[in-house]
């Protein structure tokens, strides 16, 4: 602790330049420029300031020094706060003896006592220990290295007479001289401080938000790549538990289920892998492994992705390429799948190409590239691009989907193989990524100069289970188009009479209604978020007009704290998406019967919405968008897709209409059903101006409204035909 201490500044004779007798030093010393003001806190070597390291004065007097020749040292030195009055004991020939600190007196107090009347005859000509008996204040003293903030706590300590004088610095200097510290200096090297450690909080402040945001997106963009397939999966492989379902039909639920659980797998390794990587669990294999096999099992899996989308998917070679090679087949798989899977994801028109050579950068060396015509990166998206959790930016992920783990783990995968991944792209025309690897030729292997015989296939399996029944009236309030499908269509072939509204001011009409009408039903199944009336406030109003039915909540959120919130507002019970059917039936009956409700299976993480994307970067029509919103079922899209042509005009011209009466409500209820209809049918363009719509809307923002209706007029004029092409090519019969 640095504390006001009372004790010699140093061995005799350390304060003054000459005896007793001589008037001693008088002047400032230069101050030490060991750490100057603004650069408070930390030492150029390093460690805590302290107080040896700020500007510090020197002046020191014997007490018999004329007063007028300490003046004379203020007036030369205007920022010299004041004078050290020390003594020294000894005789000329004797040995000095210990020396004690004598007083302080201040440049304030030295011109306050030369101002009274007569001061400056009484004190001015005399000794300077005359003034230092009239002043009366003993000093400060602190030790050189007392830390900054320490001494400025002390400083501010002191009584209110004394708050101004400068300090005292014992051992200030290297030949033991004390020094004078002024307090403003003492206080702006505080402040310095200060401002270094907010500057600290406000940068770890900023790295934590951006690592919670990170991984918010994360875990957002993660569930909906989960939830995704996993609804698919759910929804039709239940569908097979109806043992009326056509065969034609059952073989495409199977597909569906496979084609989704795959995906699903891939989703899940991608997380583990990543983890167990950086955990460094991950082993690589060195086994004689095929290179043209392997391409082949890529080729093989990629094709249907590049089908569905009208790429073309090629491969080819650059020199001959080993029989085999000592490699991990399994981990090279991966890296090419994922790569290839990215190609096909970004590229709307043109093609996928898989080039392979051996030998080119070095003489063990197997080298892929992946060339696509897609979208391309800008220089910034690709400073980034090898970041785990990241993608190019956040309308990549709302457009595209994915995890933003894939690059990442192919970069450290192909580093375990004693290579590296790196790309290179034009924005607009094109990505290509390339793969190195050791390989070096295993046991018995030759140079094939035609590897293209390699091709595999893969069976799909069947999935099927029972079904169970309802005998209830069900209102199912939900918003979106192919949720209403799927779920209306099974509790229907579970008995139940389904009717279905699109959001929560219709729920509690219609479920009131009913009640008067004494038709009531049975069940309320509630989507809590839905436009126009959530489902929080739908279940508030219905409960506070006495409505008596159970209401069970639908939501994607399935935090405990969701749950208890659903239940306050007043909801019966709660499911989580994806639903489960077989649970959701026995929630159902639970509800109807007035038993306890049903314990809830394990639901899946929370989803965030994304941030809106640039209208104009997005494709008029996306397929894949389309086939994923109808869970890979073209007959479902094939229904969709009719229906949004037989109703788009009309909720155009209901927008058109609404905007130029002033009904603003009406107008966002329009172009948010315009919006998410769109979406369900893969018009990512028209979805995302109907968006910018709805939000200017909900602002207030009147003056942008009608550009924004054109906007969106426009673009629904340009996806439409889009779309009547595709249903076209839905509706003819394969061979």
């Amino acid at each position: 602790m640095c504390r006001h201490v009372a004790v010699p500044f140093g061995p005799a004779g350390s304060l003054m330049s000459q005896r007793p007798s001589s008037p001693g030093r008088i002047g400032p010393r230069p101050a030490t420029p060991a750490l100057r003001r603004g650069r408070a806190g930390v030492q150029p070597g390093g460690g805590e300031a302290c107080l040896r390291d700020l500007d510090l004065h020197e002046l020191t007097v014997a007490p018999d020094t004329i007063a007028q020749r300490v003046a004379d040292a203020f007036d030369t030195s205007p920022d010299l706060p004041g004078a050290i009055v020390a003594s020294t004991v000894g005789d000329a020939g004797e040995s000095p003896k210990a020396a004690g600190p004598f007083g302080l007196i201040s440049r304030t107090r030295f011109l306050e006592q030369l101002g009274r009347p007569f001061g400056v005859e009484v004190f001015l000509k005399r000794p300077v220990k005359v003034m230092l008996e009239h002043v009366g204040i003993e000093p400060m003293v602190l030790a050189a290295h007392c830390g900054i903030q320490e001494a400025a706590e002390a400083a501010l300590a002191r009584p209110h007479e004394s708050f101004h004088e400068p300090i005292v610095v014992a051992d200030a200097f290297a030949t033991g001289r004390p020094g004078l510290l002024d307090i403003h200096t003492l206080l702006v090297a505080q402040s310095g401080l200060l401002a270094a450690a907010a500057d600290t909080i406000r940068r770890q402040k900023a790295a934590a938000e951006a690592a919670s945001v990170a991984k918010s997106e994360f875990l957002a963009n993660m569930s909906h790549e989960i939830r995704t397939p996993l609804t698919a999966i759910l929804g039709f492989a239940e569908n097979l538990l109806d043992p009326d379902v056509p065969p034609e039909e059952r073989r495409a639920a199977t597909k569906t289920v496979l084609r989704n659980g795959e995906h699903l797998l891939e989703v899940i390794n991608d997380i583990l892998d990543l983890s167990k990587i950086e955990a460094g669990k991950v082993e690589i294999e060195r086994i004689a492994c095929g290179p043209a096999r392997v391409i082949a099992d890529v080729i093989s899996i990629m094709r249907v992705r590049a089908d569905a989308k009208g790429l073309d998917l090629r491969f080819s070679f650059g020199s001959p390429i080993p029989s085999s090679v000592v490699s991990d087949p399994t981990r090279l798989r991966q890296v090419l799948i994922n790569l290839l899977g990215n190609a096909i994801k970004f590229t709307e028109a043109g093609s996928v190409e898989l080039r392979t050579s051996y030998g080119l950068d070095g003489p063990e060396t197997l080298r892929f590239e992946v060339i696509d015509t897609g979208i391309g990166l800008t220089d910034g998206q690709m400073a980034k691009l090898f970041e785990a959790f990241s993608q190019a930016d956040s309308s990549t992920t709302r457009q595209y989907g994915g995890t933003g783990l894939g690059l990442a783990i192919c970069r450290r995968l192909a580093r375990m193989l004693g290579g590296d991944v790196t790309a290179r792209s034009r924005y607009g025309e094109g990505s290509t990524f390339t793969v190195r690897v050791e390989a070096p030729l295993a046991a018995g292997a030759r140079l094939l100069d035609d590897p293209r015989g390699a091709l595999g296939s893969a069976e799909e399996p069947a999935v099927f289970a029972p079904a169970g029944g309802l005998d209830c009236r069900i209102l199912l309030a939900e918003d979106s188009p192919d949720n209403q499908m799927l779920i209306a269509g099974f509790l229907r072939k579970s008995g139940a009479q389904v009717d279905v509204c699109e959001n929560g001011e219709q729920a509690v009409e219609f479920a009131l209604l009913r009640e008067r009408e004494r038709r009531p039903f049975d069940v309320v199944l509630m989507d809590m978020q839905m436009p126009v009336l959530d489902g929080y406030d739908a279940t508030r109003r219905l409960r506070a007009q006495g409505f008596p039915r159970p209401v069970i909540a639908l939501t994607a959120n399935a935090m405990g704290a969701d749950r208890e919130r659903c239940l306050a507002v007043g909801c019966s019970d709660y499911a989580t998406k994806p639903i489960r059917r077989r649970h959701l039936i026995e929630q159902i009956t639970a509800a109807v019967r007035g038993g306890p409700p049903a314990d809830p299976p394990p639901a899946p993480v929370t989803t965030a919405p994304a941030d809106a994307d640039r209208p104009d970067e997005l494709p008029v029509f996306d397929v894949d968008h389309a086939m994923e919103r109808v869970a890979g079922e073209a007959e479902i899209l094939a229904d969709i897709g009719a229906l949004f042509l037989e109703h788009c005009d009309g909720w155009l011209d209901d927008l058109s209409t609404a905007l130029r009466e002033g009904r603003l409500a009406d107008a966002r209820r329009a172009a948010h059903t315009l919006k998410n209809s769109a979406d369900n049918v893969g018009g990512r363009k028209l979805n995302e101006l109907a968006y910018g719509l709805e939000t200017s809307v909900e602002a207030g923002r009147e003056a942008e409204l009608l550009e924004r209706r054109d906007a969106v007029a426009a673009a629904l004029a340009e996806f439409k035909p889009r779309l009547v092409e595709h249903l076209a090519t839905l509706e003819t019969p394969s061979a």
